[in-house]
């Protein structure tokens, strides 16, 4: 994947280094899996952008390469599917988008519970363009058609029903919306529609009689692509209690994380926060909180925090307000303000891929906390843990996940 990181701007678009990619003609398989194509440095989809499609390689010696990928500018229509240039044309464009880490895919980053049907007037041309700005292929398919994918054939352009899109390609697709109804055109991998990278177009005023009410009909479809997901996870380990759960949807979170020791001078320690992912990359995520804390370790002592604040952490409880901001490498910073005016800066990074099974984790803040850790995934939801927490010292434990 270094190829594709290098095709990434620092505000998450993607770039395509000048090559204009569309229709597959670079093959983005060697680029996304070298494990499979044998192809560790992405010279053969290099090489393959360098050639012509428009030219004859009959005569080439295509033995160097271990996969011969075909692409859709390869294909051709036996017979003519041009469009009549007498019928008014509709263009619209879509931008395919989405957030890899929290499984939000949208179009135009917009859900579909955000926006309206497309109206389309019976026996327009619709033209679609659609430029993939994710780092995902998304096969778009639509219902009640077949559409023209625009390639160097012209006249004998090719007909299709889904148009698998590659990571920074641009495509074109038109059809003669003759057919009255509401059609889906949405992303056919099947989490990816879910979670709302879809529209319906709706072609002319019809009349169904077994959707009396069509807007009603809609909502309820719109309410799929905008559910609320639950996650959870809880690590048992020698020195206590470390887990959180969260309730989130594609803008919205709420989120609660414990940490809780098996004795009074360990302490038990809760934090809740609820809040709304901003932007188009959804780096920056307002919330508002609440911080307890209970622990029995000297109630003479006074703590400071790297502020000189006094922050005991013997027994707490207050509101917070703040902010979460992913930085490069997936690290969040978070920093909060409490209601008694202590403020609180933090980096940490869960998840850290070191191994195909082996994660690591880091935490260090303001209030002189830290944490470092590793992960051995067993199965799907359960792992084996150890980690050091400043207040509780070395664990190891199970983690459960859910």
């Amino acid at each position: 994947m270094k190829m594709m990181n290098d095709m990434m701007k620092m505000n998450g678009d993607m770039k395509d280094m000048g090559m204009k990619m569309s229709l597959q003609k670079m093959d983005m398989n060697s680029v996304m899996y070298p494990e499979i194509t044998g192809d560790k440095n992405g010279n053969k989809a290099m090489g393959k952008m360098e050639m012509d499609s428009s030219m004859d390689h009959s005569a080439h010696d295509m033995s160097s390469y271990d996969i011969v990928t075909l692409n859709y500018d390869m294909l051709k229509s036996p017979y003519n599917t041009e469009l009549s240039k007498d019928q008014p044309v509709k263009e619209v464009t879509f931008t395919l988008t989405g957030n890899m880490n929290r499984y939000v895919w949208s179009m135009d980053n917009k859900v579909l519970s955000e926006v309206d049907k497309i109206p389309v007037k019976k026996g327009e041309i619709l033209r679609i363009k659609l430029f993939n700005n994710s780092m995902m292929r998304h096969p778009m398919h639509l219902h009640g058609f077949d559409f023209r994918v625009l390639n160097s054939n012209g006249i004998q352009s090719p007909l299709k029903n889904v148009i698998d899109i590659m990571p920074m390609e641009t495509n074109i697709i038109e059809f003669a919306a003759n057919t009255e109804g509401d059609w889906f055109f949405h992303c056919h991998i099947m989490y990816h529609m879910m979670a709302g990278m879809n529209r319906v177009f709706a072609v002319g005023d019809y009349q169904n009689p077994n959707l009396p009410n069509k807007e009603k009909a809609y909502k309820k479809l719109q309410k799929e692509s905008n559910g609320w997901h639950f996650m959870a996870e809880n690590d048992f380990a020698t020195n206590g209690n470390d887990g959180q759960a969260m309730l989130q949807n594609t803008r919205w979170k709420l989120s609660t994380e414990w940490r809780l020791g098996y004795n009074n001078r360990h302490g038990y320690e809760t934090e809740t926060h609820f809040g709304r992912y901003i932007g188009k990359m959804q780096w920056f995520l307002p919330f508002v909180g609440f911080d307890w804390r209970y622990r029995e370790f000297g109630s003479h002592e006074i703590e400071k925090n790297m502020f000189g604040q006094k922050n005991t952490k013997n027994k707490r409880a207050k509101l917070s307000a703040g902010f979460v901001y992913t930085l490069p490498m997936l690290v969040d910073f978070q920093a909060e303000v409490y209601s008694d005016g202590i403020v609180r800066l933090q980096l940490a990074r869960e998840d850290i891929p070191l191994t195909a099974r082996l994660r690591g984790a880091f935490m260090v803040n303001t209030d002189k906390e830290y944490m470092g850790g590793l992960k051995y995934i067993l199965t799907r939801n359960i792992a084996a843990t150890t980690h050091y927490d400043s207040d509780m010292g070395w664990g190891f434990g199970l983690n459960l996940s859910y």
